[in-house]
């Protein structure tokens, strides 16, 4: 798998943001996600179909469980972003890259160079300049971001634990199985609305159509496919690395598409936060890489968290 299709899902998931913002002023959050995750469903089920019919009982609550985390994360993505910038959301969600060592220390007990923590408190001096540029008082959106951030980081921790049995489930069913509960969670979700999902999907303009499936088609499911791809024929610090392009990405398609400006204080704050996660995610295991933790713990494998970014795993 090319270094250029990786790079590709960054450019993406960077323009991801304001085609939130451009349908959420016509669709609920909730309703947004169900769409989009329906246009998703039918490319994930050919990935999935060769494991599909021997999909077991684990896969299914694995499934559930690693789905309902992604919705509260694609949930909260959805709605912050509608209350900050777009350049924001893309800064501010990539502190789930350095927020995950930190997890893992305490949930895990893995050990990491020096260098993974530093770059930790860096990331989060960049989100201090971010959330307030505009003075004590932060935007509620960065916060929301911040929530799915966190989510986010726990979500891959969490699967990376996976052991045994566990990590032998098939990823293709598991992302199957998280997309449709994702679908089911929003649609029930968007009952709660003005506009229950049946209703938005009829009032959605052909150009708001075209952007929900080319992040359900382009932003979800092929963003997994290049992802599960890139974890089995490549390292997963250099996919982390090449995906940590995406916030620079967000700002480029939030000037040229949404006219936001770029000020001082949120440019530094924005190249702290990119900094931190690329120096964090190039010394990411270095010292598992060197031998068992002082647990006893062995270094995990590169291929298993990788694949968890945003598409399900999405975004």
């Amino acid at each position: 798998m090319s270094d250029a299709s990786v790079l590709l899902v960054a450019v993406i998931w960077g323009s991801s943001y304001v085609v939130m913002q451009d349908v959420g002023e016509s669709v609920s959050a909730a309703g947004f996600l169900s769409l989009r995750f329906l246009t998703a469903l039918p490319a994930i089920a050919l990935i999935a179909a060769p494991t599909l019919r021997r999909i077991t009982r684990s896969e299914l609550l694995s499934g559930a469980f690693f789905g309902t985390l992604l919705f509260g994360i694609l949930i909260l993505e959805t709605v912050g972003v509608k209350h900050t910038s777009a350049a924001n959301s893309g800064f501010l969600i990539t502190v789930s890259v350095v927020l995950i060592p930190v997890l893992e220390r305490f949930i895990s007990h893995r050990r990491q160079s020096v260098m993974v923590y530093a770059a930790t408190v860096t990331a989060l001096i960049g989100c201090g300049l971010l959330v307030l540029e505009k003075g004590l008082h932060p935007q509620s959106g960065d916060l929301i971001i911040l929530g799915a951030a966190l989510i986010r980081a726990t979500q891959i921790t969490l699967f990376g634990r996976r052991s045994g049995a566990s990590a032998a489930q098939s990823l293709s069913n598991l992302t199957l199985v998280e997309f449709v509960v994702v679908t089911l969670l929003a649609g029930a979700a968007s009952c709660f609305t003005p506009e229950p999902v049946w209703q938005a999907a009829g009032a959605v303009s052909g150009q708001n159509w075209l952007l929900i499936a080319y992040l359900g088609v382009l932003g979800t499911s092929y963003a997994f496919f290049i992802q599960l791809r890139a974890a089995r024929t490549s390292s997963s610090t250099r996919v982390g690395l090449i995906l940590a392009t995406e916030p620079l990405f967000a700002v480029v398609f939030a000037v040229l598409t949404a006219g936001e400006g770029i000020g001082l204080v949120q440019g530094i704050g924005g190249g702290l936060i990119v900094l931190a996660a690329t120096v964090g995610r190039h010394f990411e295991g270095r010292v598992a890489a060197n031998g068992p933790s002082a647990q006893g713990e062995e270094p995990p494998r590169a291929d298993r968290t990788e694949v968890q970014g945003r598409s399900g795993t999405a975004a």
